[in-house]
């Protein structure tokens, strides 16, 4: 007796550190004891509640690492996963498991017969009057009852107790006095029909593919660009050999006009007859002649002349 007193006390003391209004009742194998409560037990649609679990374990019976709660909150949902606590005192060890629900369906709005509301003849629900408050005011839902399941190392998982919840009821943000229409039917419909896939004038996979190749093309151009500037022949210049005299950089000069268009073969020849005028030779005016030609200078002449004009050169040195 004194024992069952101090299991009843402690539980009692656990209980009240929950927060909860007085202990959870002991079950008929003392070892164990669970409450459970929810918050708040009457809401407006869609808003949180939280469904709470207390359970009290006598840990030279049960291993409290092996207990588990399994609740069904049908039509509500569990919006993120439970809060998981754990508190020890002593031989005692106190579990708390927390769930935040909401209820977003229909089902939550439903009249607390079940079934769809009733539409007077005319088109309209019932008036505030006739239903206090209209049609969907509140819900009064009773959840399944949670089972506290212990996972015995030799008979495997059993359950160990039943947890009944309170009925929670939804209250309807809107009824048919909030509406202000008159003359029609409800104004809000649903439907669970799934909409239908969306279409492409364009396939997604070849519009980026598309995309994606003409991105490469604005970036091959300037780089195109580039390399050609890179690759770009500059025209050679023609460096000035050190030691040598203006009539041989002339006589250089036809050379390398020789294989140039007439143009170029006729400057030539002219800057050669300039360096021969300057040094008094007689081949100034067969220079000339040559250079300015009616017919295009034959490279016949530009050789005799070249030759001549570097023996010439010699010959003065």
């Amino acid at each position: 007796m004194r024992a069952c007193a101090l299991l009843v006390g402690v539980v009692a003391a656990l209980a009240a550190g929950c927060g909860g209004e007085g202990g959870p009742s002991l079950p008929e194998g003392r070892f164990l004891a669970a409450r459970q409560t929810v918050t708040p037990r009457v809401h407006l649609f869609a808003e949180p509640i939280v469904a709470r679990v207390d359970v009290i374990v006598d840990s030279e019976h049960y291993d409290p690492d092996r207990m588990r709660v399994a609740p069904d909150f049908d039509p509500y949902e569990e919006d993120g996963d439970p809060r998981v606590s754990r508190r020890n005192d002593g031989r005692y060890t106190q579990l708390r498991y927390e769930y935040t629900l909401r209820c977003l369906v229909y089902a939550c709005l439903e009249e607390v017969g079940g079934g769809p509301p009733q539409i007077q003849p005319g088109g309209l629900p019932p008036s505030p009057g006739q239903q206090a408050g209209g049609f969907g005011e509140r819900k009064s839902t009773r959840f399944n009852a949670a089972r506290v399941l212990y996972d015995d190392p030799e008979k495997g998982e059993r359950r160990v107790q039943n947890l009944s919840w309170p009925v929670v009821q939804s209250v309807s943000r809107l009824n048919y006095g909030d509406t202000g229409i008159t003359g029609v039917g409800f104004p809000f419909e649903a439907s669970v029909t799934p909409l239908p896939g969306a279409t492409y004038r364009i396939a997604p996979a070849l519009l980026g593919a598309g995309l994606l190749v003409g991105a490469l093309a604005l970036l091959a151009l300037p780089a195109v660009l580039v390399v050609r500037a890179l690759r770009r022949e500059e025209s050679p210049v023609e460096e000035e050999t050190p030691g040598l005299s203006p009539l041989e950089r002339a006589i250089q000069l036809v050379e390398w006009a020789r294989a140039r268009v007439d143009g170029d073969r006729r400057e030539a020849l002219e800057a050669l007859a300039i360096e021969l005028e300057a040094q008094g030779s007689e081949l100034t005016g067969g220079a000339r002649r040559l250079a300015w030609s009616p017919l295009p200078p034959s490279l016949e002449g530009m050789d005799e002349l070249v030759t001549t004009a570097r023996e010439a050169d010699a010959a003065s040195a």
